[in-house]
């Protein structure tokens, strides 16, 4: 067992020295599937990034350590560029050393996930699946809206070693971004 988490351990500082002493190979993730769902007077939404994983954000992912995005999505009035509704949920990674499993936590349903399997795990945290995001009376009948939707990956603390690590170099630095098409309320519920 000792040789088991020294071995797990092992790769999270093979991660760290990777990270630190070479360049990381960015990838440039963006939205795929975004949809908004009307029930009743409640507007929910659903999507997921893709082309978000890189061979090091894997190795980061397997290192133990919590790996946290943070989702920002705001329903814009068209018109005036005035936010009418927003949200902003977070998904935790983290991989358990001694259980050898992944959980993913999901802040809009405010639900853990235990998963075995890796791939399974990454796409559950980069998914955003049905999650309320506003009424349907902050929309007015006759205005255009639209919908946008962004991502970043949280800093993560290095201690002994580096304040922080920016982790958004995974994703080459930039913000994925969505913006809808616009539309109006009437639209949704048809």
């Amino acid at each position: 067992m000792l040789q088991y988490l020294a071995d797990k351990v092992g790769v999270g500082a093979l991660f760290l020295t990777q990270l630190l002493l070479t360049a990381v190979v960015g990838t440039e993730p963006y939205f795929q599937d975004v949809n908004l769902d009307v029930r009743g007077d409640r507007l929910f939404i659903s999507g997921s990034l893709v082309e978000s994983f890189t061979p090091d954000l894997d190795l980061l992912l397997q290192s133990g350590d919590a790996v946290v995005i943070h989702f920002e999505v705001d329903l814009v009035n068209a018109e005036n560029d005035s936010v009418v509704a927003i949200a902003d949920w977070e998904h935790h990674f983290l991989y358990s050393l001694l259980e050898d499993d992944y959980k993913v936590y999901r802040s809009e349903h405010d639900k853990t996930e235990y998963i075995n399997s890796l791939k399974v795990a990454k796409d559950e945290w980069v998914k955003i699946d049905n999650a309320l995001f506003c009424r349907m009376r902050v929309m007015e009948d006759e205005h255009y809206y639209f919908l946008r939707m962004s991502a970043f990956l949280e800093e993560m603390e290095m201690p002994g070693i580096t304040k922080e690590i920016n982790l958004m170099s995974f994703w080459n630095r930039i913000r994925p971004i969505y913006i809808s098409e616009t539309f109006k309320k009437r639209q949704l519920v048809l």
